[in-house]
């Protein structure tokens, strides 16, 4: 499988993990059966992070992206708050992401797109800290 999606800091958060090649099936199936299954888990996140970076090739069409959109802005109506970082190297993974996040405006998330991982964590830790006063998290 090359989407993988767990829960992060006690439920407080959740990773989304693509790695070798991200197809948009996986992706679409893998975000429906995490963010429409369980509200009360989703009414408990305070971020996510996605992220690509184990990912050598993304077969995502502007459609499907399109969709994962309308997905995120279906499981938003649980959580409007979440803070949401997409962590995409390559530069067409990255241009994806951030069609993705101009598409995903409906939901009020917070988002912001990154090229590395560690930028993506400082910003959700930072955001998280201001939000919602948590300042522990440690993306385990």
């Amino acid at each position: 499988m090359c989407v993988e999606i767990r829960d992060l800091d006690n439920g407080l958060g959740n990773i989304i993990i693509g790695r070798e090649i991200v197809n948009e099936e996986e992706l679409v199936d893998a975000l429906k059966n995490h963010l429409t299954q369980d509200n009360d888990k989703l009414k408990k996140y305070k971020y996510s992070l996605t992220d690509y970076t184990g990912g050598t090739k993304f077969e995502v069409s502007t459609q499907k992206v399109e969709q994962i959109a309308k997905i995120c802005e279906s499981s938003s109506i649980a959580n409007s708050e979440a803070i949401v970082a997409v962590v995409a190297e390559q530069d067409f993974m990255f241009g994806i992401a951030r069609m993705w996040e101009l598409l995903s405006d409906g939901t009020n998330w917070e988002t912001m797109v990154f090229r590395n991982r560690e930028d993506a964590e400082a910003w959700i830790k930072e955001r998280v800290k201001q939000k919602y006063g948590i300042d522990d998290l440690t993306f385990s």
